[in-house]
């Protein structure tokens, strides 16, 4: 029993995996989209159970950074980090510092040749250890995917949210909000500034 559902995870996991490399950026936007609904998501373990018949070695299969991988250029950048591993960091991030996340594409719309935006909306309840403590943020918010027709993949993924009015409705004024901001290693535009350890995303 154990086995076949090892198996059926496996089976899973290799459909979620088929990121669509070549296909337009419509498809690799509405595919982000699906896969990051609900925040960054561990690697899982896949592999048979040494009482197999015919045992494989098991092994880390991360869907999220496999399409990341698949469909955007090994130097993609977001304006301020470059590679897969370093978006994929990014979002780690977001699911570390809130939970619960809710990342809903709202719009999507052609805005140049091969460049695409879409109007998100993201809600997160901080879960650091901040002001914001348990506090629930809803954050209005756009991507944009510039597509690389020769390679097939994107090339920039640019993503913005506006945490200044959910903040300023919060906390009813603007001095307390640069408090909360002192030190941030996120900017008001929702961008990650460092990634050492002994900062916090909010004071």
């Amino acid at each position: 029993m154990q086995e076949e559902i090892q198996d059926l995870e496996t089976t899973r996991q290799n459909i979620l995996r088929r990121a669509p490399t070549n296909e337009n950026v419509w498809v690799v936007a509405t595919e982000y989209f699906r896969l990051f609904r609900h925040g960054y998501m561990a690697p899982v373990l896949v592999g048979s159970e040494s009482s197999s018949l015919f045992p494989r070695p098991k092994h880390e299969s991360h869907t999220q950074l496999d399409f990341l991988k698949a469909t955007m250029a090994h130097d993609v950048t977001d304006g301020v980090v470059c590679g897969p591993e370093a978006l994929l960091e990014n979002w780690k991030l977001v699911s570390q510092y809130g939970g619960d996340v809710n990342f809903q594409l709202k719009r999507l719309e052609q805005v140049a040749t091969d460049s695409l935006l879409a109007t998100t909306r993201t809600s997160v309840t901080v879960t650091a250890n901040t002001k914001l403590l348990n506090k629930r943020l809803v954050l209005r918010g756009s991507v944009r995917f510039d597509w690389d027709q020769s390679m097939g993949r994107v090339t920039r993924h640019e993503s913005t949210v506006d945490l200044l009015t959910p903040l300023l409705e919060l906390l009813g004024n603007l001095k307390d909000v640069a408090v909360v901001f002192d030190k941030a290693l996120m900017t008001l535009e929702g961008k990650f500034l460092s990634k050492c350890s002994n900062t916090v995303a909010f004071n």
